[in-house]
């Protein structure tokens, strides 16, 4: 059977047509736990969960015992319910050998789940195409992607609605962009800014009150500042940062990847290509709001203070992985680098 996209699976879910194998895979950590919640919930009846439900997390077991628990009649119920949570399955190729056999020829009886949240497999390589491929034959794979901007939005939208609030389009959208595009993170967050509406609208000055920002959010405020030449503030989310015991190695990462946004923001603009071409050649996807940001910070530097930042930017990093200088005074003097250069000013 060829893979499926969430649609299809949701599909499944609702008309109670189950495969006897599902992999779910990839980037959306909320997505992955609730399909697999939702297929267990559905076909798992509570009275005889203690005899026809396995749980196993994939660190803690071998494949062996999971697969005799696959193996197992179910009772009192139509179908087994074997959930696998995380098993390192690209290790092993005995491993593949093993679930390749049984999916060959998987019981009608039992219900196989098996998905990742902590481990992110490598879905290029031989090893993982081999596991595709022994799933498709016994069920379905779903690859469960980011979602885009417009669509985590109109989900925070319902989901506000749901719980008694309201929150515009817009608004959800910055909310994004604060907190950013984990949903699991968003859902919480939502969560917490919906009690605190009380029945009302959630605005941007309740966000900014109330939700955590996210180190990259934080990021954003910092380049904001190296920009405007605002060596106080962007010093002040700087100490935050450490504040919050960020590893200096993170923290550079994130400066890293704002500088690359405006990078390709302006080398797309100079060759005149849009905001949408950069999105998509980039998959941008689920995080256009950084492209915003890129955007309006990058509006008054020139591609060579970009790419004098970005020297910048690398030298510290292997002064930061290389020497035993404070990693503080490190990212310290590079802001000041960082300003200068907006600033169009030479130094040494």
């Amino acid at each position: 059977m060829p893979k499926i996209n969430e649609s299809e699976l949701k599909k499944e879910i609702k008309s109670g047509d189950f495969k006897n194998a599902y992999l779910l895979y990839g980037e959306e950590s909320y997505l992955k736990e609730y399909y697999a919640s939702e297929l267990k919930n559905k076909i798992v009846d509570k009275t005889f969960e203690a005899f026809n439900f396995h749980y196993f997390d994939g660190k803690d077991t071998e494949l062996d015992d999971i697969l005799k628990d696959a193996q197992m009649l179910p009772m009192m119920s139509e179908y087994n319910f074997v959930m696998v949570k995380d098993y390192p399955i690209e290790k092993s190729a005995n491993d593949i050998k093993l679930l390749e056999e049984y999916l060959k020829d998987a019981p009608d009886t039992t219900v196989f789940v098996f998905w990742f949240d902590a481990i992110e497999p490598d879905v290029k390589s031989a090893k993982f195409k081999k596991v595709i491929k022994a799933f498709e034959k016994a069920g379905d794979c779903v690859e469960l992607q980011k979602r885009s901007e417009n669509d985590v939005a109109k989900l925070l939208v319902s989901g506000a609605k749901k719980r008694g609030a309201v929150l515009s389009n817009d608004t959800a959208k910055y909310l994004i962009s604060i907190s950013g595009n984990d949903m699991k993170i968003l859902l919480n967050e939502l969560d917490k800014l919906s009690y605190y509406a009380k029945g009302g609208e959630i605005t941007k000055e309740i966000i900014d009150n109330m939700a955590t920002k996210c180190l990259q959010a934080r990021i954003y405020d910092l380049s904001k500042y190296v920009v405007a030449g605002k060596s106080g503030m962007a010093y002040d989310v700087l100490n935050v940062l450490f504040e919050m015991k960020e590893e200096p190695i993170i923290i550079l990462s994130a400066i890293s990847g704002v500088y690359v946004d405006m990078y390709r923001v302006k080398c797309a603009k100079s060759a005149g290509f849009g905001f949408d071409d950069v999105a998509k050649y980039y998959n941008y996807r689920g995080r256009e709001f950084a492209l915003r940001n890129a955007t309006r910070d990058c509006a008054n530097l020139s591609l060579e203070q970009l790419r004098t930042s970005l020297d910048e930017i690398s030298k510290t990093d292997v002064k930061l992985k290389s020497t035993a200088v404070d990693k503080k005074l490190l990212l310290e003097e590079l802001i000041i680098k960082l300003i200068l250069t907006a600033r169009g000013v030479k130094y040494a």
